[in-house]
């Protein structure tokens, strides 16, 4: 990682710049034309980063010349902790610093005792499901979900996400955290 970004706890003013970054990382989506629509697809809004920051499991990676450049954003659900957005900006990609916010966010969820980190992300995009896969999340087959992670992604799917280009992944946090 970057010696001059560090990760922290995301504070209610960092909110502010989260749409702004999420919006820059997905670009990246201009790369797949099936998918390319996504760079232009709506974020998630400020306001519904502020009640996961409040409940302190929300870390920024802050390079200390020129602040906030990354964010993931979770929630406690039950005996897992679900990550609804990460996002790094593109001039800070590729260094780590998904990985780190990851590692934060397992952290947080072993010394909770938490079961599991969770997210449902695309099939076969690189910076996608192969990445955290690299990292020890687990594909968990559509047959084996939860109710919860069931509902999310046919969420996602109302919202126009492509439910078959869709999953959901899981995490023993020990993995990341230890």
């Amino acid at each position: 990682m970057d010696s001059n970004v560090s990760i922290h706890r995301a504070t209610r003013e960092d909110a502010a710049l989260f749409p702004d970054i999420e919006r820059a990382s997905g670009a990246l989506f201009r790369q797949l034309e099936a998918l390319a629509w996504i760079a232009d697809d709506d974020v998630m809004a400020e306001a519904a980063h502020l009640p996961l920051i409040d409940a302190g499991a929300v870390w920024v990676a802050r390079d200390a010349k020129v602040g906030v450049v990354g964010f993931l954003s979770a929630q406690r659900a039950g005996r897992v902790l679900h990550v609804w957005q990460m996002a790094v900006s593109p001039s800070h990609q590729r260094r780590g610093l998904g990985r780190a916010l990851l590692r934060a966010a397992a952290v947080f969820a072993r010394d909770a005792g938490l079961e599991a980190v969770t997210l449902t992300t695309f099939l076969e995009v690189p910076w996608n499901e192969p990445f955290y896969v690299g990292l020890g999340f687990t594909r968990i087959p559509d047959d084996a979900l939860d109710d919860r992670l069931r509902e999310v992604l046919a969420k996602e799917a109302r919202a126009g996400l492509p439910r078959e280009r869709r999953c959901a992944l899981s995490l023993n946090p020990r993995v990341l955290a230890d």
